[in-house]
């Protein structure tokens, strides 16, 4: 009973920090700290999936009119704004990438302290606060340019550090640069979709050894994931249109400093 309450505490946890902007592997880090509650890579692997499932199907209209629009102006001589969308998507997501790996070794190793996950989560605090301010920048005039794409793949990039919401920075980075709030939510989180892919693909080696016991508390943990990481995006998207995003900055801000304490004093 305990192992199944721990597995759905975690679904929960992923489900909901996903996608709102708290950081979830800052989060994993810091309840890995108070209850060891490693699951082993196949576990963290299904939740990953549900989590993908949650964006394919909320923007599942999105992701066939991009698609089939694309397929439909790749011969045309008319103008080709889905194919340019999917380009300026396919530029961030290299740029995430490179920085990804660059930094992979020194997230999964020095970086996982709950004081150092505390000094970021204020980070993100910051960061989140900053979106205040959305079009100081003014880069665009709503629409994703190659510009705005490239620098909102920087901020997903930087993202991989632990403490750093994925979802946080790359709207708060479309914020700042004009593009409008609509457009913010679902740039983040199609652009999460090759983030997540990815990061399967790189632990497909990691999968000859997983076991897969407990397949009915790891079945209900993906559907709670799944479940929860959609309810989660119809309230950020909802959150969004209300321009209260800033309003997560307080909760970053206050657990980033309980952890520096706990890290200390514990």
């Amino acid at each position: 009973m305990t192992d199944a309450i721990s597995s759905f505490v975690l679904a929960i946890l992923q489900g909901v920090t996903e996608f709102l902007p708290v950081s979830s592997s800052g989060h994993l880090v810091l309840v890995n700290s108070f209850f060891p509650t490693d699951k082993g890579m196949f576990f963290d692997l299904v939740l990953h999936v549900a989590t993908l499932v949650s964006v394919l199907v909320y923007y599942w209209r999105d992701i066939c009119e991009i698609f089939m629009g694309s397929v439909r102006e790749i011969n045309s001589g008319k103008p080709k704004p889905n194919l340019y969308f999917v380009g300026c998507l396919l530029l961030a997501t290299f740029i995430t990438g490179v920085i990804g790996l660059c930094l992979n070794d020194l997230v999964e190793t020095r970086l996982r302290s709950v004081i150092i996950v505390g000094c970021l989560l204020i980070v993100n605090s910051a960061i989140l606060w900053s979106s205040r301010k959305r079009g100081i920048f003014k880069l665009t005039d709503g629409a994703l340019t190659l510009k705005t794409a490239a620098l909102i793949g920087l901020a997903q990039g930087l993202a991989v550090l632990p403490g750093i919401s994925r979802s946080g920075s790359t709207i708060t980075a479309a914020l700042l640069m004009g593009v409008e709030s609509k457009e913010c939510a679902k740039i983040s989180f199609l652009l999460s979709i090759p983030v997540i892919v990815g990061a399967l693909i790189l632990h497909i080696p990691d999968m000859a050894a997983m076991s897969a016991d407990n397949l009915s508390i790891i079945a209900v943990s993906a559907l709670l994931a799944a479940v929860v990481g959609f309810v989660s995006l119809v309230l950020l998207n909802k959150i969004l249109k209300k321009a209260n995003f800033h309003h997560f900055a307080p909760y970053c801000l206050i657990v980033g400093i309980g952890a520096i304490l706990w890290g200390i004093l514990g």
